[in-house]
């Protein structure tokens, strides 16, 4: 009958949709979870990190050091892909601000950073400290006193900043070692660097720098990535330094790296 005949079209050809549209949908939720799962990623992030030995240096023309073995081994354990490279601390910085599928680290985190980036941490437990010239000692009783004198720090230090805003007078140099030799030299009064940082240079160097005046801050450093990463991959990141701090591997990797 041709009634019977264009029923059974129609029935084919509703079929054939539903079909398609159920193939599309689960193409469709396949894409979405392709994009959300930090193993399978759409492309590795960008991983800058900058010189501040030990912490960070270079060696073979590749990123060194107790933090990018801190790194390394976090996205190890999370499965991400990613790119490490060298660049200077300042535009490590503004790059990361700027770009999407990129992250740096190690980072201070300041109010005003906080609201541009967003943060895997920590990724680095740092004391702070300053010294000064080993024949013109500044006693300090308290960080205020400093205030007369004028600070050497690095472009992109987070404590450095701090401490700019804070009605400080800071001048910046392009690397944390050029303070020491800045200081040595008269061009500043007191040096601002990470403890670490500072004991590394002063045996490496050997330099006649002794303990510093004060110490006076610590500071969590984190990784810091841009806005635009995947916070699925923001996520899984965190949840996997947490780890590594509660199951002992973040020690474990200082231990063996000193």
């Amino acid at each position: 009958m041709p009634g019977s005949k264009y029923r059974t079209q129609d029935t084919l050809y509703f079929c054939s949709s539903r079909s398609f549209w159920v193939k599309g949908f689960a193409v469709l939720v396949w894409l979405m979870l392709l994009g959300l799962h930090p193993g399978i990623q759409a492309k590795p992030l960008n991983v800058v990190t900058f010189i501040e030995r030990p912490l960070t240096y270079q060696k073979s023309g590749e990123p060194v050091g107790v933090v990018v073995n801190v790194v390394k081994e976090l996205f190890r354990q999370a499965d991400v892909e990613y790119k490490l490279r060298l660049m200077p601390p300042k535009r490590a910085l503004l790059t990361t601000v700027e770009t999407d599928g990129f992250c740096v680290f190690p980072v201070a985190r300041s109010q005003e950073r906080e609201v541009k980036l967003q943060w895997v941490s920590p990724v680095l437990i740092s004391k702070h400290g300053l010294f000064s010239h080993p024949e013109r000692p500044v006693k300090l009783q308290t960080l205020e006193d400093a205030k007369a004198y004028k600070l050497g720090s690095y472009l992109g230090s987070g404590v450095g900043e701090y401490l700019e805003n804070s009605g400080f007078n800071v001048e910046y140099a392009g690397r944390n070692e050029l303070n020491a030799r800045k200081l040595l030299k008269g061009r500043v009064d007191l040096w601002v660097s990470d403890i670490e940082s500072a004991k590394f240079l002063i045996k490496d160097e050997e330099l006649p720098l002794a303990e510093p005046e004060m110490v006076f801050f610590t500071t969590v450093r984190a990784m810091a990535c841009n806005l635009g990463v995947d916070r699925t991959i923001v996520k899984q990141l965190q949840k996997t330094i947490t780890q590594m701090y509660r199951n002992g591997d973040v020690e474990k990797i200082y231990r063996l790296s000193n």
